[in-house]
Parts: C-alpha cells; structure tokens; sequence
C-alpha cells in the first residue's frame, strides 16, 4: 500500500450503501460528493467500480 491510499478515506458499507441511495434517487455527483465530504472525483470512480451511473445535473420536473 502507498502513502497515498494510506491518505485516501477507506470505503465503509455504510458509505457504499449512501451512494447507492443517492445514484438511484439520482442525485447529481457533485451533490453527493458535498454531502459525503469527498471529492468528487474520488465519489464518481467509486460508483464506476460500483456500476452506478451518476447524473450530471439534476433532472428537471
């Protein structure tokens, strides 16, 4: 393991299962990120490993 996957926050069931909550109710990656106080970069490659699609922008009624 590197320094730098030392520094990155692990994955919890928990937080896997919040971020499958918010794809399927598709919430935008940028909101997710916000409120699972990551990056977004780090939220959108775990939902890739995932196979989870996340929206860009919120769908509009």
């Amino acid at each position: 393991m590197t320094i730098k996957q030392d520094l990155e926050a692990t994955w919890t069931i928990e937080a896997i299962d919040r971020l499958r909550e918010l794809a399927v109710e598709h919430v935008p990656a940028d909101i997710i990120a916000t409120a699972m106080h990551r990056p977004e970069n780090e939220v959108r490659q775990k939902a890739a490993e995932l196979g989870l699609a996340l929206d860009i922008e919120p769908e509009t009624p």
